[in-house]
Order: C-alpha cells, then sequence, then structure tokens
C-alpha cells in the first residue's frame, strides 16, 4: 500500500502517541489540512530508519522512474541527503575535491566525516557574474596529481548551469574517485526531454534532489539517488548514514509529498505541464529581447532558471526596482543579474507579470556594465574537521589579513561560503568581512 493510500484510510483507534495534537489543530486552525495526516510511526504504518512496507514501495516505484539502484526518502532537505552521502563515502583522513561553489553543507559534512579537503575552482563568467562549469579537463589534471576519495560538485548551479557530468564521471571513475552531485536545483530533470540529463543518467555515483526547489513539492522534500554503476559501495551504507541524521520522528505529509510529487511529475499530465512552462519562458525570452534584455542562455542550460540583465541598469537596481515598483521577488541577483526561479508551480499569469516589468523598468542609456569579480583560491591553513571547538579571539579588520578566520562568510542564498573556518584571509575578503574578526589561535 502506498503511503498517500496508507493515510488516506481512517484509523478508528485511541491514540495515545505522539503527537498529541489529535490529528487536529489546536491552534494555527488554518493548517488543519496538513494535521489530519501528521501520524507518528503507529502500528502498521512503516518506519522511515527501516523501511519494509509503505516507504520501502514508494522509494522502490521512485527508483524505478528515476532510473537509479536506490533512491531514498529525505524530509530534512538536501542537505541532510549530502551530508548523509558523504558520510557514508568518506572515512576520516579520506582526501575530498571539492568544487568552490558547492553549497555550505558540504563544509560541514568535511567536519562531521573528518575528511582532509582541497578545493577545485569552477569556471566562471565575469560578463553574468555567476560560477559556470567544471571544466573536465582541469579536473582530470588535478586527478593526476593527487588521489581523492570523493569529488563533490555542483550541477546545475543555482542559477542553471549544466556541467559535463558524463565526461566527469569517466574521468572519476577511471581515477577510482566517487563522484557526488549537488543536483538540488536539478529535480525535474527526469520529466522532461527540453531538459538535461540527470547526473545519474550521466554515471554519476550518488546525486541528491531538492524538490521543493522547482519540482512543486513541499519544503524539506528531498532525494538522495545512488547510481546503477556505484562500485564496492554496500547500499545499507547510505541507510544507516541517512540514519544518524534522519529525525526518528519523520512527517508523514512529508513524506507522502514526496510519493506525490514524483507520481505527478511521471504523469502525462505533470510532463505536459513542464514542457509548456519551458514554452512559455522561451515565448517570454524571444518577446523580450527586443527590449534590451538578455539571458543567460548555453547549450546545456536549465531554461526554468532564468537569469537576466537589462542594458542601462545593474543587477543590484534591477532587482530592486521590480521588488518596489511590482511586488515580482528575484532569487537571488548580482551586480549585473538576477535570477528568477521556476518550477512546476509557475504559471503564465506569473510570466507575463515579469514580462510586462521587465519591459517597462526604467533604465539609465548611460550606465555600463563592470565585470564581476571572484573570489581568489582558498587557502587552508586548518582542516575544517580541526576548526569546531578551536579558540579564536577577536581582531580589527584592518589587522586580520593572512589570519586564520575562524567565521563562514556566506551570502544566502546561494550558500556557497566567500570564507571557511581554518581559511586564511585574503584582501579580497575585507570588503565581506565586520569591523571586529574572529580569528583562531
Amino acid at each position: 500500500m502506498s503511503i498517500i493510500k496508507l493515510l488516506s484510510k481512517k484509523t478508528d483507534r485511541f491514540l495515545f502517541t505522539t503527537p498529541s495534537h489529535n490529528q487536529k489543530p489546536i491552534f494555527s486552525k488554518e493548517y488543519s489540512e496538513f494535521y489530519k495526516d501528521d501520524y507518528s510511526e503507529l502500528e502498521g504504518f512503516d518506519n522511515l530508519s527501516n523501511p519494509k512496507n509503505s516507504i520501502f514501495m514508494a522509494q522502490s516505484k521512485a527508483s524505478d522512474i528515476l532510473d537509479t539502484k536506490k533512491t531514498f526518502f529525505v524530509v530534512q532537505g538536501a542537505t541532510t541527503a549530502l551530508l548523509a552521502a558523504m558520510k557514508a563515502l568518506i572515512e576520516p583522513a579520506d582526501k575530498v575535491l571539492v568544487a568552490r561553489n558547492c553549497h555550505k553543507s558540504v563544509f560541514n559534512g568535511l567536519i562531521l566525516c573528518a575528511g582532509m579537503v582541497d578545493y577545485f575552482m569552477p569556471d566562471a563568467s565575469p560578463e553574468w557574474g555567476i560560477y559556470t562549469v567544471i571544466d573536465p579537463k582541469k579536473l582530470e589534471k588535478t586527478l593526476e596529481l593527487n588521489h581523492y576519495k570523493v569529488f563533490i560538485m555542483t550541477s546545475p548551479t543555482y542559477e542553471g548551469v549544466n556541467s559535463d557530468i558524463e565526461k566527469i564521471s569517466q574521468i572519476c571513475r577511471a581515477h577510482d574517485t566517487y563522484l557526488i552531485v549537488d543536483e538540488a536545483h536539478g529535480s525535474l530533470y527526469n520529466f522532461s526531454d527540453k531538459l538535461p540529463k540527470t547526473a545519474i543518467a550521466q554515471g554519476a555515483d550518488v546525486s541528491v534532489n531538492s524538490l521543493h526547489k522547482t519540482a512543486g513539492a513541499l519544503n524539506q522534500t528531498a532525494l538522495l539517488n545512488i547510481g546503477k554503476n556505484i562500485k564496492n559501495v554496500d547500499i545499507a551504507l547510505f541507510q544507516k548514514a541517512l540514519n544518524l541524521f534522519h529525525t526518528t520522528s519523520p512527517s508523514y505529509p512529508f513524506l507522502s509529498n514526496i510519493e506525490a510529487c514524483i507520481s505527478y511529475l511521471s504523469s502525462k499530465e505533470g510532463k505536459n505541464n513542464i514542457d509548456t512552462l519551458i514554452l512559455e519562458i522561451e515565448k517570454m525570452k524571444d518577446e523580450l529581447k527586443r527590449f534590451g534584455v538578455s539571458f543567460y542562455e548555453d547549450f546545456n542550460h536549465d531554461p526554468t532558471k532564468i537569469l537576466v540583465k537589462k542594458e542601462g541598469i545593474s543587477g543590484f537596481d534591477l532587482s530592486d526596482s521590480l521588488f518596489e515598483d511590482y511586488k515580482i521577488e528575484d532569487e537571488l541577483n548580482n551586480s549585473i543579474s538576477c535570477l528568477y526561479l521556476c518550477g512546476a508551480g509557475t504559471t503564465k499569469q506569473k510570466l507575463e507579470k515579469l514580462k510586462n516589468a521587465l519591459k517597462k523598468v526604467r533604465t539609465n542609456p548611460s550606465f555600463d556594465f563592470v565585470e564581476a569579480d571572484f573570489q581568489p583560491f582558498p587557502m587552508v591553513k586548518i582542516q575544517p574537521v580541526d576548526t569546531f571547538n578551536r579558540e579564536y579571539r577577536y581582531v580589527n579588520k584592518d589587522d586580520s589579513v593572512l589570519k586564520i578566520s575562524n567565521k563562514m562568510v556566506i551570502p544566502y542564498p546561494p550558500g556557497i561560503g566567500l570564507l571557511y573556518p581554518g581559511e586564511a584571509i585574503q584582501k579580497w575578503h575585507l570588503d565581506y568581512l565586520e569591523n571586529d574578526v574572529e580569528i583562531m589561535v
């Protein structure tokens, strides 16, 4: 029986169990629909830590749809999925190569796994102010110089840029390096031929999807996917790792929402929805290009991530203008461009609103874009695992250069670290620091 059907069966039991709300809101009456399915792991229900019935069946069905060796449902976001993947594959003192545009959760995972990190810098686009792809040739040279147990990268990026995972996975396999792909923003890729191939389909050992970002599911719903070609790893180890981080009181509304999301997207209706969305986005782009609006596009870009800039206005000012004058909020912005994220729930009317606002926004003909400046290569002085309980002291920002930082500097979104604990503070970082800086001693 599916999770959804299990919850639809009304129980006639008198529950003296958790949760104590008795499936009815005592307060927050507006959430009554959520409350009615919010059960604990009752007799006859399945257990997320050791699924054998409804959760097991739902995960197995998802694995068939997504063409994975195993897919796990995660109710605490892609962060938990990433942590579990890292814990399953990385042992203390293992060398780990991490793309610098990875989410901060990867740094936290390095602390938990006691992995020894080196960073790999992705390519960048100064014309758009974003990181772009992982260059396979540069990666191959790096792996030839050092052996790494795991390489962790992000594809697609927040802005929808996809790397050539097929080549990267071949290179990693040739060097006995596991490939973990943070594919949080690529949750729709299984469900439309108009979108890039999934990381798993291209040979990645592990990928992570965040269903709430573009797939229309609730916040915190995510997937941990294991590729069919992964070698020398017991799949049970991923369940064991998930159990270290997952709550022992998982949300059944979340679990049923994951199941429903995958079922919908794999249906004819769901696939038509995504294809129609992409078509409407392309129509909008074609019209706006006549109004001085440019869009980031390449051969493998995700069209549901609308990265836009307009002649005569900075990205920051464009963001402010659309928010203040048209109540349109972007996902993130930089000095050059703005990102408007679309997904399964994005309507044609919503796109029309964005299109009309981009036409009307006020510009300055004399304005010239200044190419973006990107962070320098990080200077790792202390490994992440050794930073957590390290003593520190405060110094003035002006005296902090080449001192070892005790704090993260992370703009959010996208959650990509500019500076992590254990790294030397460089002159480039000073604009992002407060007057008093924590440094390690």
